[in-house]
């Protein structure tokens, strides 16, 4: 067995947020790590902010599926056990709905429909807080331009596409820049 990087499990909690973060908002939980000594075994802790997440199989389901993978890989490349907790503000233990939903992932009648309505989740997600925003805001700089300002659409849209590709360099740059 090869030792694993001990920034690999202090960055679990953050890679936990950006997992299902995509899916629920991450003011709803929060997760860290705790290591029993005497066991060997690693506790990925997730303390539920709202307790309606703790009935919504959705994010149990993701819970799941993320504790399962993160077990998998911790035990084949350092030995170490990996146990999920999910935890009400109050200290409640409520793993049980995370060993419900890992059951669920097994079974071939409710895994596809739970794939489906988190991809619909997911893509719902996506639309209300990065495409329609940032749509209606082209539109409104694009009707800025062509009624307020007296360009042509087509030079509206070409400024706007010009001005879209100027952001993307920079960001690239930016990127390497800060890696």
């Amino acid at each position: 067995m090869a030792e694993i990087d001990p920034q690999y499990v202090e960055e679990m909690p953050a890679d936990f947020d950006r997992f299902v973060g995509g899916f629920f908002p991450r003011k709803a939980w929060t997760c860290r790590v705790k290591y029993d000594h005497r066991e060997t075994r690693l506790f990925l802790e997730v303390t539920l902010a709202d307790s309606r997440l703790s009935a919504d199989d959705r994010f149990l389901t993701l819970l799941a599926f993320y504790a399962r993978s993160q077990r998998l890989f911790l035990r084949q490349n350092a030995g170490i056990e990996l146990q999920c907790r999910l935890l009400s503000e109050e200290g409640t233990d409520l793993s049980d709905g995370v060993r419900g939903a890992e059951g669920r992932l097994d079974d071939e009648t409710t895994a596809p429909s739970l794939g489906r309505r988190l991809a619909w989740l997911g893509f719902r997600r996506r639309f209300v807080r990065s495409f329609l925003p940032r749509t209606l805001l082209w539109a409104g700089v694009i009707a800025v331009l062509t009624y307020g300002v007296g360009f042509s659409l087509t030079l509206s849209i070409g400024l706007c596409l010009i001005a879209t590709l100027i952001q993307a360099v920079l960001t690239g740059l930016t990127v390497r820049r800060s890696e």
